[in-house]
C-alpha cells in the first residue's frame, strides 16, 4: 500500500509538472532561447528527461512519505502546508543556488522554483490525506 501511495503522489506531481511547464512554456522558451517549431514544441525531443523526472519524483515522494510518517503529519491541510514548505524552503532555494552559478536567465529559475513548491505541495496533500 505504501508503494502505491508513493507512486500515486509521484504521478500527480509529474502531471502537474506537465501542466505547469505547458502553461509557462512560452516564457520558459523565450528565457532559454530554446529553438522551437512553429507550434511551440522543441526541435529536439527525447523521452529520457520525462522518464528521469518520473523516477526522481518517485524518490522525492518516497522520502516525503518517510518524513510525514515519522513526523506524524496527517490531514490534507497539514500535508499541503508541510509539502509546500518543503518545496519553498528546501527545493526552491536549491534551484536558486544551483542556477545562480550558471548563466541561466532568472525567469527560468523562478518557473522551476514555482514548480518545486507546487509539486511538493501536491505530494504533501497525498501523503497527508492517506
Amino acid at each position: 500500500m505504501e508503494l502505491m501511495i508513493v507512486i500515486a503522489a509521484a504521478i500527480l506531481a509529474w502531471v502537474l509538472g506537465a501542466l505547469w511547464y505547458r502553461l509557462t512554456g512560452r516564457m520558459y522558451a523565450n528565457a532559454s532561447a530554446l529553438q522551437v517549431r512553429n507550434i511551440g514544441d522543441p526541435r529536439r525531443l527525447s523521452v529520457v528527461p520525462y522518464l528521469l523526472a518520473g523516477v526522481a519524483l518517485v524518490a522525492v515522494a518516497a522520502m516525503m512519505r518517510v518524513l510525514f510518517v515519522r513526523a506524524g503529519i496527517d490531514g490534507l491541510a497539514a500535508g499541503l502546508v508541510w509539502g509546500g514548505g518543503l518545496g519553498a524552503f528546501l527545493v526552491a532555494p536549491w534551484f536558486l543556488i544551483e542556477n545562480t552559478y550558471s548563466p541561466r536567465p532568472a525567469m527560468m529559475t523562478v518557473i522551476d522554483m514555482g514548480y518545486a513548491v507546487l509539486a511538493c505541495a501536491a505530494i504533501g496533500v497525498v501523503m497527508g490525506g492517506i
